[in-house]
């Protein structure tokens, strides 16, 4: 994976004017190439253009429906956000490991969680290396008997994941938790390590009544029980505009108290390039084509960015 950076997003995001980012990466003597009149860089090179300085969050992505998109919305995320100049540590603790396996690693003879709660390792001696900006606790499927591990050894779910996450906040701007498909201690410990839960959603028939399943469970066996209340955020998936369902879903959803003031005001609408790049050991951002994938993932990581953001360097125009 090669992702990149427009250097005409960089001009729009910091509201400046095109020659003064090629300015920047010049003067600056910064890694950046050109491909048909289109300047791009890296990770490296965003981190001295950007100049942002964030809080350290954790974000988990949950949803007891599978196949809302939740492993390719998370992947493009996390590479969008590296491609602002922030350090993103991805914990997968699916056992299907389909981020792990987005993200190019194998991880048969790799530390997974399950290794750290067995005290086999520490959480550092985990951590694989993706690309410039983004590491991975990879995952693989004897995650399967985490929940096995919480029951037998009476593990306290409030705080297992969360200390993992605290210790690598130091390190990291964002951690990111790509959780599976139900709520269990798993999910749980990891929803209360987080400072946000992603609940991705798609316009489909039963996709709603997944969505208050996933609510009500949350704040009924979570939140009430260890008296925690994290904030969600509804993520709408897979909108298309041509159908009528898209709309309905999207109006039911700012109809309700409950769901309107959860909703990021991005939405993302389908589209087949999430799966081909993944398929192809990619990232929606390795090539320099416009896309409505692009453009909707890059205003997510802005919502996202926005939230977490505590100060942005000026950039000399």
């Amino acid at each position: 994976m090669n992702p990149k950076m427009l250097a005409t997003e960089a001009a729009d995001f910091l509201n400046i004017s095109l020659p003064a980012i090629h300015k920047q990466l010049k003067s600056k003597n910064l890694f950046f190439s050109k491909n048909k009149n289109k300047v791009f860089f890296n990770h490296e090179s965003a981190k001295k253009i950007f100049n942002l300085t964030f809080k350290p969050t954790c974000w988990s992505w949950l949803n007891l429906k599978g196949g809302v998109g939740k492993t390719n919305l998370s992947f493009a995320t996390a590479i969008r956000l590296s491609l602002f100049g922030a350090k993103i540590l991805v914990i997968d603790l699916d056992q299907q490991a389909n981020f792990t396996q987005a993200c190019g690693i194998n991880s048969e003879n790799k530390p997974i969680l399950i290794d750290i709660l067995r005290n086999k390792y520490e959480i550092n001696q985990c951590i694989s290396h993706v690309i410039p900006g983004l590491d991975i606790v990879p995952s693989r499927i004897d995650n399967a008997v985490l929940d096995n591990m919480f029951s037998i050894n009476n593990l306290p779910v409030d705080r297992v994941i969360k200390r993992v996450v605290d210790n690598l906040k130091h390190s990291y701007d964002f951690v990111f938790i790509d959780c599976p498909p139900s709520l269990n201690a798993t999910s749980s410990s990891a929803a209360l390590a987080s400072d946000c839960i992603i609940i991705p959603l798609d316009p489909e028939k039963f996709s709603l009544s997944g969505l208050e399943i996933t609510l009500n469970e949350l704040h009924t066996n979570v939140f009430k029980v260890y008296e925690k209340f994290i904030d969600t955020k509804i993520l709408l998936n897979k909108f298309d505009a041509r159908t009528s369902l898209s709309h309905e879903t999207l109006s039911h959803l700012l109809s309700k108290v409950e769901y309107k003031n959860k909703i990021f005001n991005t939405f993302i609408r389908t589209s087949q390039d999430f799966p081909n790049a993944i398929a192809n050991n990619l990232s929606i951002f390795d090539n320099t084509k416009p896309s409505t994938a692009k453009e909707d993932v890059n205003l997510l990581a802005i919502e996202i960015i926005n939230s977490s953001k505590i100060t942005q360097g000026v950039i000399d125009a």
